[in-house]
């Protein structure tokens, strides 16, 4: 077994918390001070049956834009207002139908606001499936009342987790998971006693090396290096210790504040709620006095958390499915020994999660969110917008993590200095959004324990979900969507292919990979889809079973799919020869190349375009689909060398080179030669080409017009 020798690493970077604390005058958020507990509401006081959500799925390739579907949503609620199919049972007006996120396989949740009974929503969802582009509609009882824990602040205090627009909906994902069988490794300050922890943590470790000579930056306070004592020994300071001028502070009791935020223990009538509240917390401490720790200690830290051999220390008998990296210096490249810790981890199946930064900058710019592997984790505030400090841009997706306003609420400690007791305080920061990622991480593990990092990190990517609010910068993936990412690591082997559409997986399987849906019928022209590992296969009787895949798919369904424009596939993908592809189906192809991306071609535009060569003639490959022309009629694609430009009047034609940068100078179809009539004619060393409006020749370099 490998041997990491961490104590051989230099010791010369030195690490900064990234969580912020709430400042003293912030009320209500003080952080020594738990909020209130309003009493909870009766248990069982709705009725039975009674959800304020249904899910709805549109037909693969048939969704209509959020215009069209509010409207199908508008006219499914009408008929249980009072008047309506249910006349009778309601006092008010129709329920406001709003799509609030979405779930596994791209259905949309859609919320009611307000709690609809057992009949109102059997007439709501079938008035829903009556529209021929909805697949299936449903109640969606996985808002899961027996899933929320009885933790009394997660009702109360603990937004971030509960489904609301900026929250996480985490019921959804407990109803599957809870982490069990997993452990979150928390390097950080270490931690303190607390009831709503204690059950739940290992055996750690402390790694944080400096301890000679007086209190500075990153010392350890426990008159030792490593030890198998993870305790947090307070990060306070007097005047002037965190650096020449620094103001005295009091311990953050940060590793704490993290570790419950991934995994304070659930359903122990007590306190809060972690994300993952049934998984282990493993406490690595590598941050001493000021909140402050060396890439050496880090790294090391790291590396041991998932189960790498460390010289002089025992072996970590409970190897971290996941560690946690609240922690953050600015520096454009990620250090060396700093990699290789990660590396390490990586290699040994731990995904490593990192928070962004608290620096409102480009997340390239610090350290350990811009290392190779890791899970960069942006912040997001209650509003479901970025968080004004939030690092930002290259980051793989965000989380909440709160602002002075509304903060997060978590495990913490009593004492100013040394440790005081077990309390509860807010907090905001990208250290906050890194340990729900974390606590993620935890739920997919449990749910298909074979996933590599990087398959854990594709399924968070893959299911993340739009920010309610504003990114500037750009926030990656999204917002964290757990219950869609434990649905999706849900998906096994055990579906079966069968009839046209499993005799093509039989001959292609290496190609499509496992099934992971149900063969799905009832699409247009009654044919039916399945989707596979990396993609689907579509069939109808006119066309028989085809595959559809990657760029070529994703052009296909912006198209409309097998109700748009293009109608079903009726070949496989093909090469050109030139290293591009092309899937034709039943009214025109799709056209793919590396570095024009795939569009579609049809109509008369394509047929122009593929009498003149197609993608190896003189217009090359297409760079978009058709667009509509000037007020009147007429189309218009581009390809690489050229426009094919179509009327009513003129037909198809193309336009390119001097001839095509002349027409287009002088306003193309909407200036005064208007659209092609001709292709272009060579007579000599002459080319020509008429207009409706004039003729345009080239001779020599030099470009005449004439108009008519």
């Amino acid at each position: 077994m490998t041997s990491f020798h961490g104590r051989a690493l230099t010791a010369a970077l030195v690490l900064l918390l990234v969580g912020a604390t709430a400042p003293a005058a912030a009320g209500p958020t003080a952080e020594t001070t738990a909020p209130a507990v309003p009493a909870p509401a009766p248990v069982g006081s709705r009725s039975a049956g009674a959800t304020d959500r249904v899910i709805v799925k549109f037909t693969a390739g048939a969704e209509p834009g959020p215009r069209a579907r509010q409207r199908i949503y508008a006219e499914a609620a009408e008929r249980i207002a009072p008047g309506g199919a249910a006349a009778g049972e309601r006092a008010g007006t129709a329920p406001r139908l709003a799509e609030v996120s979405e779930t596994v396989d791209e259905a949309k949740v859609v919320a009611a606001g307000e709690l609809l009974g057992a009949e109102e929503l059997a007439i709501l969802t079938g008035a829903l499936e009556e529209d021929p582009a909805v697949e299936y509609a449903e109640p969606d009882h996985l808002a899961g009342i027996a899933a929320v824990p009885d933790d009394p602040y997660y009702a109360t205090s603990q937004w971030n987790l509960q489904p609301v627009p900026a929250g996480l909906g985490l019921p959804g994902a407990w109803d599957r998971a809870t982490g069990s069988g997993q452990t979150v490794a928390v390097v950080d300050t270490g931690i303190t006693p607390h009831p709503d922890l204690d059950a739940n943590v290992l055996p750690g470790h402390d790694f944080v090396s400096l301890h000679a000579g007086g209190v500075q930056p990153g010392h350890s306070r426990d008159g030792d290096g490593w030890d198998p004592d993870p305790r947090d020994e307070g990060d306070y300071a007097g005047p002037g210790e965190c650096g020449i001028g620094a103001a005295a502070r009091t311990s953050s009791w940060h590793g704490t504040h993290t570790a419950g935020i991934a995994a304070a223990r659930g359903n122990n009538a007590t306190g809060v709620a972690g994300v993952a509240h049934g998984a282990k917390l493993l406490p690595v401490r590598a941050l001493g006095a000021c909140g402050d720790g060396y890439v050496s200690d880090i790294a090391v830290a790291i590396a041991w958390a998932a189960g790498e051999d460390v010289d002089g220390v025992p072996a970590n008998p409970h190897p971290a499915t996941v560690v946690n990296l609240s922690l953050g210096f600015l520096s454009s490249t990620c250090p060396a020994s700093l990699q290789d810790g990660i590396d390490r981890a990586l290699a040994r199946g731990t995904s490593v999660v990192a928070a962004a930064g608290n620096h409102d900058r480009d997340a390239r710019t610090e350290s350990p969110a811009n290392c190779r592997g890791v899970i960069a984790v942006a912040a997001t505030t209650a509003h479901g917008a970025r968080a004004g400090y939030s690092n930002w841009g290259r980051v793989t997706l965000a989380a909440p993590g709160g602002d002075p306003a509304r903060q997060i609420l978590s495990t913490a400690d009593a004492g100013s200095s040394r440790p005081g007791g077990g309390t509860y305080t807010y907090k905001y920061g990208t250290s906050m959004a890194s340990p729900t990622v974390a606590g993620v991480v935890a739920l997919v593990r449990e749910t298909d324990p074979s996933l590599s990092p990087a398959q854990v990190k594709e399924v968070l990517a893959a299911t993340a979900r739009p920010l309610p609010g504003a990114c500037p910068g750009g926030c990656g993936a999204g917002l964290v969507n757990p219950r869609a990412a434990v649905a999706r690591a849900t998906l096994q082997e055990g579906y079966t292919a069968q009839g046209a559409i499993g005799a093509l997986h039989a001959r292609i399987g290496a190609s499509t990979g496992a099934p992971r849906s149900h063969e799905r019928c009832g699409l247009a022209q009654d044919g039916c889809y399945q989707e596979f590992e990396r993609g689907a296969i579509y069939w109808s009787a006119d066309t028989g079973a085809r595959w559809v895949h990657g760029g070529v798919r994703g052009a296909w369904h912006r198209a409309g799919g097998v109700n748009g424009s293009l109608g079903y596939p009726r070949s496989g993908e093909r090469g050109d020869g030139t290293g591009g592809v092309q899937q034709l189906f039943q009214r025109g192809a799709v056209v793919w190349s590396a570095g024009t991306g795939a569009a579609p071609v049809r109509g008369a535009i394509g047929a122009r375009w593929s009498a003149l060569g197609g993608a190896t003639g003189p217009l090359g490959y297409p760079l978009g689909g058709e667009r509509g022309g000037p007020a009147g009629g007429g189309a218009q694609q581009t390809f690489e060398r050229g426009r094919v430009l179509w009327s009513p009047a003129t037909g198809a034609q193309a336009v390119r080179g001097a001839i095509g940068r002349a027409h287009a100078d002088l306003r193309g179809e909407r200036g005064r030669l208007g659209y092609p009539v001709s292709p272009e004619r060579r007579s000599g060393d002459t080319v020509t080409q008429r207009f409706q409006g004039g003729t345009i020749g080239y001779r020599h370099g030099a470009v005449t017009i004439s108009y008519r």
